[in-house]
């Protein structure tokens, strides 16, 4: 975060780097596609998702995965007003806010992780559990690239709603282990 806030000129060039190999793939049907893939996976419908798949399964359990995700948005809407960093300047699509760290990133990768602990904890058949990891995995990658593809967002963008997914999961499997062990 420190870097992208001093415009680190290595992360710049990197980032500039993917745009411009972005630049070479665009076609207008993948870029329709990877549109609607975007509004589809929205962080707020995601949130939403998330919270009507999960509520039939887990009923009063609902609230502490759902403040997990809720919390870690508010935490990365504030990071990202912190930071204010602009979005790149030729984006294919139109997208509001700032660019650093990327919303849909971050809330499809920390849903992700939320809905494969519990699928962990109600999911016993092996094949089952695995197909689902597998298909987490290739919603998270599709929107991550559709990101870049659409050029909304830089490469350090996405990289660290990434990894701000992984370190707020990874405060609140501890939160919810010391909460649940009582």
């Amino acid at each position: 975060m420190i870097l992208v806030k001093l415009n680190n000129s290595m992360i710049l060039h990197v980032d500039y780097e993917v745009l411009n190999w972005m630049t070479y793939l665009q076609k207008k049907d993948v870029i329709d596609f990877f549109y609607m893939l975007a509004r589809i996976f929205s962080p707020v419908l995601v949130i939403i998702y998330m919270g009507v798949l999960m509520f039939p399964l887990l009923r009063r359990k609902t609230a502490l995965p759902l403040l997990e995700v809720i919390t870690g948005y508010i935490l990365m809407e504030l990071i990202k007003n912190h930071v204010a960093r602009s979005r790149p300047a030729d984006m294919l699509v139109h997208a509001f806010g700032y660019s650093f760290p990327s919303a849909h990133t971050f809330e499809i990768v920390l849903v992700s992780l939320v809905v494969l602990r519990i699928a962990k904890k109600m999911i016993y058949n092996k094949k089952l559990l695995y197909s689902t990891h597998v298909t987490l995995f290739l919603v998270i990658t599709l929107v991550i690239f559709s990101r870049l593809y659409l050029q909304v967002h830089f490469l350090s963008d996405v990289t660290a709603g990434v990894f701000l997914a992984l370190s707020w999961h990874g405060i609140w499997g501890n939160v919810i282990e010391k909460l649940t062990k009582k």
